[in-house]
């Protein structure tokens, strides 16, 4: 497999663009546009520029790791955050970490947007397959991945965000 390859960088109505410290503030709409997951996945209803920070340095930490920026090509606004891998260490497995818009933003196709550039782009780059979790107490997200095709094939305990339902695509 190809090391770090460039990820793509544009869909039909999104610009990507790796995060950077400069996005922390707009990214923090963002996140704490989000209350029930910043409650499942920091424990609080919002959170702040220091823990997307964190958040973004703990996912860059991974070889092979990518952390984007979702634009809209309109107008070049932040509407969401996406994080990914390579090959994550524990499984070897090339794993979508996150994908999060904005709330503003949610409904409108954008995520399913992005996962088809990401598939797209996986694809094209050898791989076969791709891998994610969703927190179980974040299970209202699953038949969005259930739709898109991916399966569940294990549920597992996570030792600070709990248990989590891990679902695969196969490409």
């Amino acid at each position: 497999m190809p090391h770090s390859p460039a990820f793509i960088p544009s869909s039909k109505r999104l610009h990507f663009s790796p995060v950077t410290p400069a996005d922390f503030a707009e990214l923090l709409a963002v996140y704490n546009s989000n209350p029930d997951y910043m409650e499942c996945a920091f424990g609080k209803r919002a959170v702040t520029v220091q823990e997307i920070e964190a958040d973004h340095l703990e996912n860059l930490a991974l070889e092979d790791s990518y952390s984007m920026a979702l634009r809209e090509s309109a107008n070049g606004n932040i509407i969401g955050i996406a994080q990914f891998i390579l090959c994550n260490p524990r499984d070897k497995q090339p794993w979508l970490g996150l994908i999060m818009l904005h709330s503003d933003c949610q409904g409108k196709g954008y995520a399913k947007e992005f996962l088809d550039c990401l598939i797209d782009w996986y694809r094209e780059n050898g791989y076969t397959s791709l891998h994610l979790a969703v927190l179980a107490k974040n299970s209202k997200v699953v038949p969005f991945y259930e739709k898109y095709g991916f399966t569940a094939y294990e549920e597992r305990e996570h030792e600070r965000l709990g248990r989590v339902i891990c679902m695969a695509y196969a490409f």
